[in-house]
């Protein structure tokens, strides 16, 4: 079994495109017609990175009122700790919680996965 995360910043790694292709295709067989992805800006990512000792983002999964899939992207520090705002949506270089995402479908590229 592999030792858990660092927290420093170098977790994580590529896989291959093939691997990448196959874990999708079982996702999809498994869930047709659901959910397969969500866009993030590159802003809202970056933001998150910039908060305090951010090391990392940690993604949630979560299901809004409607019962759609979500995904809430938070920062995590160098503990690896959640990086929460105090309270509500946080603002001015505050810790946030990332959503606002753009679903596939029907938000779907031309090249999917």
């Amino acid at each position: 079994m592999a030792d858990g995360p660092k927290y420093d910043g170098t977790d994580g790694g590529p896989i291959d495109l093939a691997t990448a292709k196959k874990w999708a295709a079982n996702y999809r067989a498994k869930h047709p017609g659901e959910t397969e992805a969500h866009y993030f800006g590159r802003d809202l990512i970056l933001r998150i990175l910039a908060q305090g000792t951010c090391s990392g983002i940690r993604v949630y999964y979560a299901l809004d009122d409607k019962g759609n899939k979500q995904l809430l992207l938070i920062g995590a520090d160098t503990k690896g700790n959640n990086m929460l705002p105090a309270s509500g949506v946080a603002s001015n270089g505050g810790n946030q919680i990332g959503d606002a995402s753009f679903p596939c479908p029907p938000y779907c590229p031309d090249n999917g996965m």
